[in-house]
């Protein structure tokens, strides 16, 4: 079966108005409100962040700061991971599972301790290392992840462990 060119001028003409209702109903949404499609959940301030440098069977002190800016996304899930002097991502455990704290104007700070896997300590080059980390948030508009931003206060040295 053939489509004659009328047959498709009318698939593109419905596909344009499939496009243009969906813009326009993003569009009518930012004006009735519904602005969390593009709304941020936290902003992060990682001038205050700090991790401690330290031997790898002793774990690594950790400061993050952030800014919360929405109170309708829950937190579902925290990781952390450790970038080695080799550039090779290995897991770590963070002594929270996760943070709380209603949303507000200031930049609040938190602490925690995170670990090598014993099983990757032998592993793990020392060196200048890297604190990656991403906190999986469900929201109303569906699922988001937000990860550690880039900034040279997550660089952290491992020594070798005593």
């Amino acid at each position: 079966m053939s489509f004659g060119f009328d047959h498709i001028k009318g698939i593109a003409a419905a596909g344009g108005a499939i496009i243009a209702a969906i813009s326009g109903g993003v569009t009518l949404s930012g004006k009735l409100g519904w602005d969390w499609f593009d709304r941020p959940i936290l902003e992060w301030a990682p001038e205050h962040f700090e991790i401690s440098n330290g031997p790898i069977d002793e774990g690594f002190r950790v400061i993050v700061a952030r800014q919360k800016l929405r109170d309708d996304c829950e937190v579902i899930g925290f990781t952390v991971e450790i970038r080695d002097s080799d550039f090779v991502v290995f897991p770590a455990t963070p002594s929270v599972a996760k943070f709380s704290g209603p949303a507000s104007d200031t930049v609040d700070r938190f602490g925690y301790r995170v670990y090598i896997r014993e099983m990757d300590m032998y592993q793990v080059a020392p060196g200048e290392a890297t604190l990656l980390g991403q906190i999986k948030y469900n929201c109303p508009e569906g699922e988001h992840i937000v990860t550690y931003p880039a900034h040279e206060n997550l660089n952290f040295i491992i020594e070798e462990g005593n």
